[in-house]
């Protein structure tokens, strides 16, 4: 099962302390009630806040996720500023977060965790272009940030690691290009292995990569939300230090059990022209 945007921000805000679990007794496409809070909180007490349907029997809007715009205390229902895409229905299992850590700014950390994490391997599969069967083949802008790591020929069930290829950079926004010393094959397909920072992940179901270990991703992600947390506040919680620390320990041993996985680069062939 993937590991989504939505299984992420839920797993930093746990790990935060800020996410309470509850079931709902009914809903809407934008709303959800919990008749077991109605009179435990003030009208408006959750508003600005994030609930997220963490269950809903593996059917929508099971993962999705919302602001909260207003709380009604006494019938304990939760009104949202967007759609869930579907109703929520009695025995959904749904998350609640308050407003001190914001949703969009949850999102913006949960990015900037998995891009401090480093690299990742990627493989574009892409058909050339008519005219590029020998010579130069145009490469994607993401392949620019570091030099490929491996190009393969596919024809068909056929798969022929080429190792006769030159990166040509470009000047900055403008495509390079992959140089073959021999022509491709007619037909065929390019699958290039190349790292790049991890694809930025924008609605909930987004999948974070399988390179990354789930309890990795989300130590990142708790380092960052305390993080700004801590700037936020300028130092007035001292609190936050004592957790940042435990956070970054977390995040080390998070690091040193669950690495994350990159190909080699292959050896590149010595090619001796012949006399």
């Amino acid at each position: 099962m993937s590991f989504t945007l939505s299984d992420l921000l839920q797993g930093m805000y746990s790990g935060l302390g800020q996410l309470q679990v509850g079931q709902a007794s009914g809903g809407e496409v934008d709303a959800l009630v919990d008749e077991t809070l109605a009179g435990q909180h003030a009208d408006d007490e959750w508003k600005g806040g994030t609930l997220f349907v963490a269950a809903a029997d593996g059917e929508a809007p099971e993962g999705a996720y919302g602001r909260v715009a207003g709380y009604e205390g006494s019938s304990g229902t939760f009104t949202l500023g967007e759609s869930l895409g579907a109703a929520v229905a009695a025995g959904d299992i749904y998350g609640l977060a308050s407003a001190y850590y914001p949703l969009m700014t949850m999102i913006e950390l949960a990015n900037a965790a998995l891009r401090a994490l480093g690299d990742i391997a990627l493989v574009d599969t892409v058909a050339p272009e008519a005219g590029s069967v020998a010579g130069e083949y145009t490469a994607a802008l993401a392949w620019k940030r570091r030099r490929p790591l491996r190009i393969d020929e596919v024809s068909g069930n056929q798969v022929v690691t080429r190792h006769d290829w030159e990166y040509i950079p470009a000047a900055p926004g403008q495509n390079g290009a992959i140089g073959f010393e021999s022509g491709l094959t007619a037909g065929c397909q390019l699958r290039v292995w190349y790292v790049d920072v991890h694809p930025r992940l924008r609605v909930f179901d987004d999948v974070v990569s399988e390179t990354i270990a789930p309890e990795l991703a989300v130590a990142a992600g708790v380092v960052r939300a305390l993080q700004w947390q801590q700037a936020r506040q300028e130092g007035h919680d001292p609190g936050l230090a004592a957790k940042l620390e435990s956070a970054d320990d977390t995040l080390l041993q998070a690091r040193l059990r669950f690495p994350i996985w990159m190909p080699r680069r292959r050896a590149r062939l010595l090619a001796i022209p012949r006399a």
